[in-house]
């Protein structure tokens, strides 16, 4: 995998989890359902806004 791709991940993935911590710790249900929308949407936009970079990268090679 590419290294930009860790740079972006770990911390989102360390954010997701105080998230978490944070709210139980408080004594709060955390909002699952809205954290994994949340995700859900995170991915989903860097894998449309990668396959996007690609395709113009290609086509300026043609």
């Amino acid at each position: 995998m590419n290294r930009s791709f860790f740079i972006i991940m770990i911390p989102a993935l360390l954010v997701a989890a105080g998230y978490i911590v944070v709210l139980r710790y408080l004594g709060i249900a955390p909002g699952y359902p809205r954290l994994i929308v949340a995700m859900i949407l995170f991915f989903g936009t860097i894998y449309w806004l990668s396959r996007r970079t690609g395709r113009k990268v290609n086509s300026n090679r043609a």
